[in-house]
């Protein structure tokens, strides 16, 4: 998934200097406290990732990307930082090889989920086809899935399907379990499907939050405006959501509205249909960027 919705500047345009961030996502904000110490994980055009202890994982990103719960949003990025630069947060600040981003000041993202989706299944319908090519092999199988409230079986199916990062089946995953997570009762067992998916280091991280009830900003319009029934809303929510990325704000679009369809009542849900699997987690696959 490509986090943000317009290109940075490439690297070494402008030289850096002190830099204020404008919102930081609470991944960023439970990681990036004094005496933090990792480093750049990986650099793509719009921004770069910072990897720390304990699959601490977040991006920095310029102005104009979309605020998240991996996201550390900058007033500007005039550079980027470099692959393996240390990242280290002091002082109120975060350096990253030649930035320096001041931290206090910016605005906390912590969006709340609505408690039911009010929008008719007719507002859904148009936006929960199959997203990606890779994924034709087994949608029917999932929706299927995701009707019994077998999100397990749903988990295993999409979990590292496709390319990247955040392959498309975890982009579309997310989706799914966002919408659960408006019930409060199912997001322990979210987490832990979340936390054991059989993907990159990245995606699992974006997976974990969706299942906490966080995403990008535009997924919870969406989510808002469905909330509402306010149908014109949703459709502009989902055409910003959907040009995230190549495919990836496509398969997250489509995750919600099948979920939002089709998912089971709390009552008959079915988390995991087989207790006794036990998931090892891959090992990350190098790279393209989100």
């Amino acid at each position: 998934m490509r986090l943000a919705p317009e290109m940075a500047r490439p690297h070494g345009t402008a030289a850096a200097g002190l830099l204020s961030a404008v919102s930081a996502g609470q991944a960023v904000l439970e990681a990036a406290s004094e005496g933090f110490s990792g480093r750049v994980e990986g650099v793509f055009r719009e921004g770069f990732y910072v990897s720390g202890p304990s699959e601490t994982l977040f991006a920095v990103l310029g102005p104009r990307a979309w605020p998240g719960p991996l996201h550390l949003v900058v007033d500007e990025l005039p550079e980027l930082a470099s692959r393996h630069d240390r990242v280290s947060v002091g002082g109120g600040a975060l350096t990253a090889g030649r930035l320096m981003i001041r931290l206090d000041g910016c605005a906390p993202w912590a969006p709340s989920l609505p408690e039911h989706l009010g929008a008719d299944s007719r507002a859904w319908q148009d936006l929960a086809a199959c997203p990606a090519p890779e994924l034709a092999v087994v949608w029917e199988a999932v929706t299927g899935d995701v009707r019994r409230g077998d999100l397990a079986a749903a988990t295993r199916r999409l979990q590292g399907r496709g390319t990247g990062l955040t392959p498309s089946g975890d982009d579309v995953l997310a989706g799914i379990l966002l919408v659960g997570a408006i019930d409060p009762d199912r997001r322990g067992a979210l987490t832990e499907l979340a936390g054991s998916a059989r993907t990159t280091r990245l995606s699992r991280a974006f997976l974990r939050w969706a299942a906490a009830g966080q995403s990008i900003q535009p997924a919870h319009a969406l989510l808002d405006a469905a909330a509402s029934g306010d149908q014109p809303g949703m459709c502009r929510a989902a055409a910003s959501l959907a040009g995230v990325g190549a495919t990836s704000g496509r398969a997250l679009v489509a995750g919600v509205a099948l979920a939002a369809t089709g998912l089971a009542p709390a009552s008959t849900r079915r988390m995991d249909s087989r207790p006794n699997d036990v998931w090892r987690r891959s090992g990350d696959r190098p790279d393209a960027h989100l």
